[in-house]
């Protein structure tokens, strides 16, 4: 379990990373759906390489003939949440993008839960659980709202509309389903790195029926660097270790212990521009928010 944790917190360092990355390669070749699935087809590959070396077997025939037919929807969670981040982030800044979903993910996992969906283990409401909820909800509007006075760029992409952070927590809830699903997956097939090749495979597939029936061109606008193509493999390395975890931990704390890295980095992205991002000063009030977020995660699951 402690392997577990360690390795939750790395992995959520990695998406402000993969968002960052993923957008700057949408404006190099001026199109966002061509770049979530140069994205998810490099991340399709590296996976697909694992598995290769490992020797890990694959129950396509036996997976499709014992699960139900949500098993497959991860990686369709998968594509949405990734599209909504590239097109997010230059738009509301890192740690908006980072902690908006981070509210959704968090009511999400815990409807999760309550309900048990998916096949997880039922956790009940408590009070405490309630009160963690609503601090992560608190939180997030403080790392998202103050702060605005600091921004270095005032332009119009600075001064979001209000809808495009409901966007973020909606899109946050795909990943929680995600979560719990390809841990079902990962249990199901006996392998998560299994679950999370077959996440990317059917994400990869799906946007590329989507970019050609929307026909979808690429144009490129600026030079393309080798690491602008990185971004697919954070997001593998993202998805395989959470649907390794979430057996292990539960959906909630699965989700949970993602935070910490995510809202790190994502400040940090903030404070110093890095990637392009649009520069927000953090200050003490922003990571005093950033903390209540953290605080009401852990009420969520331990409450």
């Amino acid at each position: 379990m402690l392997v577990a944790l360690v390795l939750g917190v790395v992995v959520g360092g990695l998406i402000p990373l993969q968002s960052a990355i993923n957008s700057r390669l949408s404006g190099r070749i001026g199109a966002v759906l061509p770049a979530s699935g140069i994205s998810f087809a490099v991340g399709t590959a590296g996976l697909g390489l694992a598995v290769l070396v490992t020797g890990t077997a694959v129950p396509w025939a036996t997976t499709a003939t014992t699960q139900p037919w949500w098993i497959w929807l991860g990686g369709v969670c998968g594509l949405v949440f990734l599209t909504m981040n590239i097109v997010l982030l230059p738009r509301i800044g890192a740690s908006a993008t980072v902690v908006l979903p981070l509210v959704g993910q968090v009511l999400g996992g815990l409807v999760i839960d309550v309900t048990g969906a998916f096949g997880m283990p039922e956790h009940a409401i408590t009070l405490l659980r309630g009160l963690g909820a609503a601090l992560v909800v608190l939180g997030a509007a403080g790392v998202n709202l103050l702060g605005r006075t600091a921004v270095t760029d005032l332009s119009e992409h600075h001064r979001p509309h209000p809808l495009l952070w409901v966007v973020g927590v909606l899109a946050g809830t795909l990943g929680a389903i995600q979560t719990a699903v390809n841990g079902r997956l990962g249990q199901a097939m006996g392998s998560g790195l299994a679950a999370a090749l077959v996440s990317f495979l059917v994400g990869t597939v799906g946007l590329t029926v989507i970019i050609v029936a929307t026909r979808q061109r690429v144009r490129r606008v600026g030079e393309l660097r080798g690491w602008m193509f990185s971004g697919g493999l954070l997001g593998a390395a993202f998805v395989l270790v959470n649907a390794v975890n979430a057996p292990i931990l539960g959906t909630s704390l699965a989700v949970s212990v993602v935070l910490l890295g995510q809202v790190a980095v994502g400040l940090v992205m903030d404070h110093w521009g890095w990637l392009g991002v649009p520069r927000r000063r953090v200050g003490p009030a922003r990571i005093a928010s950033a903390a209540i977020v953290l605080l009401g995660v852990a009420l969520v699951r331990f409450g």
